[in-house]
């Protein structure tokens, strides 16, 4: 699918040197009372397990180059232990695929009914779903759907249900108190809050539009500002964090912002373009042992010790 390959090649385009993460710090501890291997980093999101605090979030499906990439990063899930979310399973939808990942997460859009969601969950033997969001990227894709009112329903039917967690995910703009108090309203359990900082479909949509809007890309909130968001409601609600991660210490900051766990696309698809699917095997079991440093550095055994630690930098 050409739209998909866009999609690809835009955001690979894109370089994002500074975000949210980098107005705050780790609280830093000179004497550590423990050994790295009292560190633990498991985490659950809702009643799934998982060995490592982050995951890789969904890309893209239903192109050549795109079954390729899903290929390559459930061969690095299988290596590793880290957990995959594939892209939007949308493309597959009434066909029977062998491309799609099974037997981890799954993705389709809220706009489709609560059987599309089913087939997807049943096909993909998926443990977890996620639901997304993605309203300003329909406004500006020229292929994008102009019909949001059955969304609220649609939501409630997949909650309802569902025989697996459900995840409701923006696509990278953030969400608001509003946005949270209505996901809650719903009956949705967890969210990825997935922020301004990373891969911009606003900015993808209006390279592939012959008249750009770009004014649409100021809408959205920032990652760390949707952390923030989300904190109040940490006693009804789980959230995920996603948008513009870069390497450990954002992981550990998004943590640390009581982030049951984190999400990373565009530096898996990066790291696939420019060093190949073994030396990324390679790196993320560096960030997992940097990640324990790191947390050592904070005098935290576990996820739970790290929440809170982290604040606005000062100005020197």
């Amino acid at each position: 699918m050409e739209r998909k390959d866009d999609h690809i090649r835009y955001a690979l385009m894109q370089k994002n040197e500074h975000n949210s993460f980098d107005k705050y710090e780790l609280e830093y501890h000179s004497i550590p009372n423990f050994d790295i291997s009292d560190i633990d980093i498991s985490t659950k999101i809702g009643d799934l397990s998982l060995n490592f605090p982050f995951y890789i979030n969904a890309i893209t499906g239903g192109s050549v180059k795109g079954d390729k990439i899903n290929k390559d990063l459930e061969y690095i899930s299988k290596r590793t232990g880290i957990f995959l979310f594939p892209g939007s399973y949308s493309p597959f939808l009434g066909k029977d695929v062998s491309t799609y990942p099974k037997g981890q997460g799954s993705n389709l859009g809220i706009d489709k009914s609560v059987d599309k969601h089913l087939e997807t969950i049943s096909k993909s033997k998926s443990k977890i779903h996620q639901v997304h969001i993605n309203p300003i990227q329909e406004i500006l894709m020229p292929e994008g759907d102009e019909n949001f009112k059955n969304w609220e329903n649609n939501l409630k039917e997949i909650v309802k249900f569902s025989p697996v967690p459900i995840i409701l995910k923006e696509t990278g703009f953030g969400m608001n108190e509003k946005t949270i108090e209505k996901a809650i309203s719903l009956g949705i359990k967890i969210i990825d809050i997935s922020g301004k900082g990373g891969t911009d479909f606003s900015i993808i949509e209006n390279m592939r539009r012959k008249k750009p809007k770009y004014y649409y890309q100021e809408m959205g909130y920032t990652t760390v500002d949707s952390l923030l968001y989300a904190q109040k409601y940490s006693n009804n609600i789980e959230f995920l964090a996603s948008g513009g991660i870069r390497n450990p210490l954002d992981i550990v900051k998004s943590l640390a912002f009581g982030a049951k766990a984190v999400g990373l696309s565009k530096t898996f698809l990066e790291l696939l373009e420019t060093k190949g699917k073994e030396e990324v095997i390679n790196i993320m079991l560096e960030w997992i042992e940097d990640i324990k440093y790191i947390m050592l550095l904070t005098n935290s055994k576990n996820i739970s010790e790290l929440k809170g630690k982290v604040k606005l930098k000062n100005d020197k």
